[in-house]
């Protein structure tokens, strides 16, 4: 719940909403005795009455609070309000950030590196006592009014939810993934070269208004090019740019750490010289120095080939970094050591890493498709309890299941998307249109499983063989029936008949089934602090009323609310068209609309048209009904089948993460 304007809290008085996300809200508050307002994030009732996470968030805390450097963001003060929700008190700058100058079309390529060059020295500061950012984007880099001071914000406390010792079972990547390592996806250990990659990547954004792999596929693609695919050039978006910057964006997001710059001042001193064609040095950049810690190449003997000798043992305190060394759901516990720079030892850990590595981790991460900006990714395997055996009533009767589900036939609509999210491989997708899997579906499927039409053909249910039937869609009796011979069969709870049938019931119900419950909070808040991201990051959104028409060669409708597509928009800071609410004669989430002039008297701020016409293609105008041609506000066509598959009730976790890669910069080109 948001806190109101004037309300107490440790002694601050709330005097705003600086942003929201799936931890907790940020405000801007009154200093209990001071004459400054301070930025206060309080923390979720969830995560507040979490042991563990209040232990290690505790840590973090005074951790972050020993950093004192002019470019990152002081923490004042911590605690805990009187009915236990922790909070935290920092220095408010009083500004913009990166991204949004970015968004608002006011970064040039110098300032660009004017900005980095602080961050970097914010992140050698903080690598020099050991700590790492985890997290490193445009939107943390903070703007003091004309760029007076940079701010590197949000220091470990984002990511507290993270730690080596596996303080949460299923291995949470809490990066954003469009800056993420490929290290860091992959469930390595880390070192401060992964905070050097993401502020390459972040130069990218910064330059370019893109991020380096943020085309087609959503995260489950974008996690995939970072560990496999090379580093697009600068210079194909940008011509402009002196072709130097290619090669210095290369280096500072090589796959293998070791081949990336030894410190973030380096890569942006080579950024800025790249900047200046009149610098010939920039032609080659010269390969760094050894990280320290890591081994020396080998040596060349007269009898051939011999290792390098062993570095003398540092001395080692024990100490985590604040923002967590992720090593995957098993990793080893780390130890930091006394000198700067040296990265953290595994103590009975793994061999170093290594591209092929990466890229067989990746598989892992296609399968559950998960993000931050918070993105979250759920890498390794279950850590769930074991399965109990369970009775379930739904709208055809009762199901007994006595064992995990390992053949799971999901048939009806979303239930695909929740299985694969929840990290399980369906051994038969029901209800694709032409039998084919949306995009944002098939990159998170390993082989090939069976894909049905619209036609739902028990006999291919059949030739599938599975062991458990998921088909929570509108089937009748009879096809239960056939349904029910073959598996044990659950369909949708008997309370959802009719409503509240939403991509999140959807999730824990299908969770139930296949004993993986643990999995979905994290899954629901991911979204959620996903949204709340896109929402702050697009201030144009705010309060603008909006509603959606489906053109298709059959007619035309209008979505309603509630439905997932009215749901996710609200989400994003608009307001849905409230004429457009669902009434007891509608049987469904569209309404047809028999009479086209009724077009004439839209009159909201932004209208999306979804476009499944013969005439749709290349987001054009062109054989759309006459009447939309009148429209006065903000329209945006969209007519990717995969958009408008991901759109569909009800929706899912995999449909959400497509639509914020997809959908919303699309939406954001237009609305201003």
């Amino acid at each position: 719940m948001v806190l109101r304007i004037g309300t107490e809290v440790a002694g601050y008085r709330i005097e705003g909403v600086l942003g929201s996300g799936g931890m907790g809200t940020v405000y801007r508050a009154a200093h209990p005795s001071l004459p400054r307002s301070d930025a206060l994030k309080v923390l979720s009732s969830e995560l507040s009455q979490d042991a563990q996470f209040r232990s290690r968030f505790m840590r973090e805390a005074d951790l972050a609070a020993t950093l004192d450097h002019p470019n990152i963001v002081t923490v004042h003060n911590r605690g805990e309000t009187e009915d236990g929700q922790l909070w935290i008190a920092m220095q408010y700058v009083q500004g913009s950030d990166a991204d949004r100058e970015v968004q608002a079309g006011r970064m040039t390529p110098e300032r660009a590196v004017h900005i980095i060059s602080e961050v970097a020295k914010a992140l050698d500061y903080a690598h020099r006592h050991h700590i790492l950012h985890r997290d490193v984007k445009p939107a943390n880099f903070l703007l003091a009014p004309n760029d007076e001071r940079v701010f590197l914000a949000d220091f470990g406390i984002a990511r507290a939810r993270d730690d080596a010792a596996g303080l949460t079972a299923t291995g949470m990547v809490m990066a954003s993934v469009a800056y993420a390592a490929p290290e860091t996806l992959g469930g390595d250990d880390v070192d401060g070269r992964a905070d050097i990659y993401s502020l390459g990547c972040s130069l990218f954004r910064l330059l370019t208004q893109k991020t380096p792999f943020g085309g087609s596929g959503g995260m489950a693609a974008m996690a995939a090019a970072h560990l496999a695919q090379p580093v697009p050039r600068v210079t194909d978006l940008v011509p402009a740019l002196p072709p130097a910057i290619d090669a210095v964006i290369a280096k500072a997001m090589a796959k293998e750490p070791a081949d990336r710059y030894h410190t973030a001042a380096e890569f942006a001193r080579a950024a800025a010289a790249a900047l200046d064609e009149t610098t010939a040095e920039v032609k080659a950049v010269p390969t760094p120095r050894a990280w320290p810690g890591t081994p020396a190449p080998a040596r060349s003997t007269p009898m051939g080939y011999a290792p390098p000798p062993p570095p003398p043992p540092p001395a080692y305190e024990a100490l985590t970094y604040a923002s967590g060394s992720f090593s995957g759901p098993n990793g080893p516990t780390t130890l930091a050591p006394r000198y700067p720079g040296m990265p953290p030892a595994p103590l009975g850990g793994r061999p170093a890493t290594h591209r092929r590595r990466w890229i067989a981790a990746a598989v892992a991460v296609l399968v559950v498709a998960a993000a931050a900006v918070t993105a979250v990714f759920l890498l390794g395997g279950s850590h769930e309890a074991p399965y109990q055996p369970q009775t379930f009533t739904h709208m055809h009767g009762t199901t007994r299941i006595n064992a995990r589900p390992t053949a799971v036939a999901a048939l009806g609509p979303g239930d695909g998307d929740a299985v694969l999210a929840l990290g399980v491989q369906p051994v038969e997708f029901g209800g694709a249109a032409g039998g084919e899997l949306p995009s944002w579906e098939r990159s998170a499927v390993k082989g090939a499983p069976k894909v049905l039409g619209g036609f739902l053909d028990t006999a291919a249910v059949a030739a599938a063989k599975p062991n458990v039937i998921i088909a929570t869609g509108d089937i009748d009796d009879a096809t239960y029936n056939k349904l029910a011979a073959i598996a044990p069969t659950v369909t949708r709870p008997p309370e959802n008949a009719t409503q509240g049938w939403t991509w999140q019931a959807q999730l824990k119900w299908v969770a139930r089934i296949l004993g993986r419950g643990s999995k979905v909070d994290g899954l629901i808040n991911s979204v959620r602090s996903q949204q709340d991201d896109l929402r702050n990051q697009n201030p144009a959104f705010a309060g603008k009323s909006i509603e959606v028409v489906n053109v298709a060669d059959t007619g035309v409708t209008q979505t309603l609310t509630p439905s997932f597509t009215a749901d996710y928009l609200t989400a994003l800071g608009f307001t849905y068209n409230d004429k457009l609410k669902r009434t007891d004669v509608d049987t469904g989430t569209t309404r047809p609309v028999p009479n086209q002039d009724d077009l004439y008297n839209i009159e909201t701020d932004v209208l999306i048209v979804a476009r499944t016409d013969s005439g749709a293609g290349q987001g054009g105008f062109s054989g759309l009904p006459s009447q939309l041609t009148t429209y006065k506000g903000q329209m945006v066509i969209v007519d990717d089948p995969n958009i408008i598959a991901a759109l569909a009730d009800p929706g899912g976790y995999l449909a959400s993460q497509y639509l914020a890669a997809n959908l919303v910069p699309a939406i954001s080109r237009q609305v201003k």
